[in-house]
């Protein structure tokens, strides 16, 4: 019962109470009325916050010495590249970290791949394609030729295989195994995972749900878009032929972006975009840089506004800030057409972008795999 004058909450507590017997497997039970109970308002927003937390202190919470010298190896090492992107070092457990040469074993591993390209022309063809778009984008580049004589145990070969979308059986990913050994070595394990900065996922979808326009985006390939410095390419070597032609001897490549597959790849990736929300603050705001911090859930930005022209003006402002960190936000989803319409058509998610926003009913998107 709800008493408006002192806006207070009275609630009657019932106990069920078990009384014993002298004869076995005989009990009874008894209904205790207990007193009635003031709630206020602010109790009961205390109780939701138990329930729901997600307090700051949350993401203070002491980091592991792992942790501490990931970050310290990141926060020393980040830089600015020439096109905006971020450069963070490879966080390695040793300052002299050295590996066994394992080229030839990932020599056989690409002679065990070239018999299935030459096997399926569909993989072979989506193969080189997706090889060629990396290297066109900058993602990896031939190993310059006064590089190829790098001291043999400052390099690591990384063997790559195809594999499908589950869901999209037309779009292939090749995979860089970061996880294959070589003489008890493997990269993953000369690699700091670095802590876990990832939003709580119930958090970004309650604030998702807090205002009435809301609008989703997404980053385009994110561990992509955090390049490696030079002196730890060697590191990320892999091989390849040229123009996929499996006629021509295998050549050598290198990787200039931390690894989808890497144990470091999230926590670095997470930590540039965070990055960014910083260096970003003083132009677009603190409500915006708050949106780079808070309102992703890894690549996905999820966020509401109170109105139309308020999420179109934020749209604008954290795609200003993700693309001056090199990050470009896209896939653009909202449940508001007049929103929609404000947003180039290249930039739309898939299911909208050939809708015409006057007369089409706009579908049903999943947020994070939720309807």
């Amino acid at each position: 019962m709800c008493n408006k004058e002192h806006s207070t909450v009275s609630c009657s507590r019932v106990a069920v109470k078990e009384v014993g017997s002298d004869r076995p497997f005989d009990h009874h039970f008894m209904v205790e009325d207990k007193v009635k109970e003031i709630v206020t308002p602010q109790a009961l927003n205390k109780m939701f916050e138990l329930d729901f937390s997600e307090k700051p202190d949350d993401k203070k919470q002491g980091h592991s010495q792992e942790d501490k010298k990931f970050l310290k190896i990141v926060s020393e090492g980040i830089q600015r590249t020439d096109d905006g992107h971020y450069e963070i070092p490879l966080p390695f457990r040793s300052r002299d970290v050295c590996f066994p040469g394992n080229k030839e074993q990932v020599l056989q591993r690409a002679y065990w791949l070239k018999r299935k390209l030459k096997k399926n022309s569909a993989f072979y063809e989506d193969y080189v394609k997706f090889m060629a778009d990396i290297i066109t984008k900058g993602y990896a580049r031939k190993v310059p030729p006064d590089h190829l004589n790098a001291v043999t145990n400052k390099v690591w070969y990384i063997p790559h295989h195809g594999v499908y979308h589950s869901r999209k059986p037309e779009k292939i990913r090749v995979v860089f195994d970061c996880s294959a050994r070589f003489n008890g070595t493997l990269l993953n394990d000369q690699l700091f995972p670095g802590p876990d900065q990832t939003n709580c996922l119930v958090g970004v979808l309650t604030r998702f749900r807090q205002e009435p326009v809301a609008f989703i985006g997404d980053i385009e390939a994110t561990f992509n878009q955090v390049r490696v410095p030079e002196y730890h390419r060697d590191f990320l070597r892999f091989l390849w032929w040229p123009d996929g032609d499996l006629s021509r001897d295998l050549e050598e490549y290198q990787m200039n972006l931390h690894l989808f597959g890497a144990v470091s790849s999230p926590s670095c990736s997470n930590f540039a975009l965070r990055r960014a929300a910083d260096d970003a603050e003083n132009h677009v705001g603190r409500e915006t840089a708050d949106v780079l911090r808070k309102n992703f859930y890894v690549d996905d930005c999820l966020h509401s506004e109170e109105s139309q022209e308020a999420a179109v003006q934020r749209i604008s402002s954290v795609r200003s800030a993700c693309a001056a960190g090199g990050f470009k936000l896209g896939k653009f989803v909202s449940n508001r057409r007049e929103v929609l319409v404000t947003i180039p058509q290249e930039e739309r998610a898939q299911d909208v972008i050939t809708l015409d926003l006057t007369t089409d009913h706009l579908p049903i998107e999943r947020a994070l795999g939720v309807q």
